[in-house]
C-alpha cells in the first residue's frame, strides 16, 4: 500500500519568547487557524529540533497548532549548548511541565490536544497526568516513559545489537569518566551518568569529544526500520561540534541520568514509590489517547507502549510492524489520530 505525498507544512501565524522564570525564555510558535481546536506539539530529545514538519500532522483548516522549543533547546534562551560548563539545575520534567502551563495561559487556551514524539511523549504524559483537566486528548509517537529500564536499555542493553558502535561509545567513558563495562554491581557507575559528568564539566575538549561520541551513538541505535532519524545527529568528523550537538547531548544525558525525573512522578497521586509515569496512568481515565509505535524500534522496544496502553482505559495502541523509531506509515497513523481526535 502506497503512502500519499505529505502536504506542505502550514505557515506560522505568530511566534515569540515567553519568560518562564529561572532566567529562561521559551520560544513558541503558532500556525493553523485562531478559531480551531488547540493542539500542542512536543518535540523529542530532550534538546531536539523544532522542525516545520510537525505542522503537517494537524489539519491547518481545523486546528490552532502550537509548539515550543523546550527549555534550553532550539530558539529558547539560554541554550544548553554553550561552550564550557553549564548549570542544568533548573532543567527537570517538573520545570518543563510548568513551562507548558505558562504557555497555555499566555496564549489564552482553556484546553488542548497534546502530541508528543519520542521524549516528547514522556513530557506529554507527564503534563497530562499533572493537568488532566487541560487535556482534550493525547497522541504519542515513538512512545517512551523514560524509566530506568528504558534508559539502561538505550544506553547499554541495545549495545548487544550494535556491539562495534557501542564499544566506541563506551570506550570514551572508560577512558575519561571511570566507567567500567565489566562492573555489574548495583553500585556501579552507569554509562549515562559517566556521559552526564563529561558533558556538563568545564573541560571544553572533553565536552566536545563526549558530545560527538553521544551523537554518533544516537545515529546508530535509531537507524533500524522504515524511516529512522530524519537526519544525522552527528556532524562529520572534519567539522567542529555545533552548539546544537553539544546542547542535545547535554540535555539528553542530564534527563536520562535522572531517569527523566519521573521515577516518583505519580507518588502524590497514590502510586507506589518508583512507579513513574506508568503509576499515574489512572489519571488519564476518560481522556482519549492514541499510542503509535514501530515494532522495529530497537532503541525503544514496544513493551513500554504496551504497558502504558494496558494501564490507560480507553486508549488505542497502533503498532506498525515494518517501521522503527519513525517512518511514513507511522506518520500517516499520527495524522489520522489527530484528525479523529479533532473530530
Amino acid at each position: 500500500m502506497s503512502i500519499p505525498p505529505l502536504p506542505p507544512p502550514s505557515a506560522t501565524t505568530a511566534e515569540g519568547r515567553l519568560p518562564v522564570g529561572d532566567g529562561h525564555e521559551i520560544f513558541w510558535e503558532e500556525s493553523g487557524i485562531a478559531g480551531g481546536v488547540p493542539t500542542l506539539y512536543l518535540h523529542g530529545g530532550p534538546g531536539g529540533r523544532l522542525t516545520p514538519g510537525y505542522r503537517r500532522q494537524s489539519p491547518a483548516g481545523r486546528a490552532r497548532i502550537i509548539s515550543l522549543s523546550q527549555r534550553g533547546a532550539g530558539r529558547s534562551v539560554p541554550g544548553a549548548g554553550a561552550p564550557g560548563a553549564v548549570d542544568l539545575s533548573t532543567h527537570t520534567t517538573a520545570h518543563l511541565v510548568a513551562d507548558l502551563e505558562r504557555l497555555r495561559e499566555h496564549r489564552g487556551i482553556e484546553s488542548w490536544v497534546v502530541q508528543g514524539v519520542s521524549w516528547g511523549s514522556t513530557l506529554a504524559l507527564a503534563y497530562a497526568q499533572a493537568h488532566p483537566e487541560r487535556v482534550l486528548g493525547v497522541v504519542l509517537f515513538a512512545v517512551t516513559s523514560t524509566s530506568r529500564r528504558e534508559v539502561d536499555w538505550i544506553t547499554e542493553g541495545v549495545g548487544a545489537l550494535y556491539p562495534e558502535a557501542w564499544d566506541e561509545f563506551a570506550s570514551v567513558a572508560e577512558a575519561h569518566a571511570g566507567f567500567d563495562r565489566h562492573d555489574h554491581s548495583p553500585q556501579r557507575l552507569r554509562l549515562v551518568e559517566a556521559y552526564r559528568r563529561m558533558l556538563t564539566g568545564p573541560a571544553g575538549a572533553l565536552v566536545d569529544h563526549a558530545a560527538r561520541a553521544w551523537m554518533t551513538w544516537e545515529d546508530a541505535h535509531i537507524g533500524i526500520g522504515g524511516g529512522g532519524p530524519a537526519q544525522s545527529h552527528a556532524a562529520h568528523e572534519d567539522q567542529p561540534v555545533s552548539e546544537y550537538e553539544r546542547g542535545f547531548a547535554r540535555l539528553v544525558s542530564h534527563y536520562w541520568a535522572h531517569d527523566g525525573f519521573v521515577a516518583d512522578w505519580a507518588r502524590d497521586w497514590g502510586a507506589a514509590p518508583g512507579a513513574g509515569l506508568l503509576g499515574g496512568m489512572p489519571r488519564l481515565d476518560g481522556i482519549p489517547g492514541v499510542l503509535i509505535h514501530g515494532r522495529r524500534d530497537v532503541s525503544g522496544p514496544a513493551l513500554t507502549a504496551w504497558e502504558l496502553h494496558r494501564a490507560w482505559p480507553g486508549s488505542e495502541l497502533v503498532l506498525v510492524e515494518e517501521e522503527g523509531h519513525g517512518g511514513p506509515r507511522m506518520v500517516d497513523a499520527w495524522r489520522d489520530a489527530v484528525d479523529r481526535l479533532l473530530g
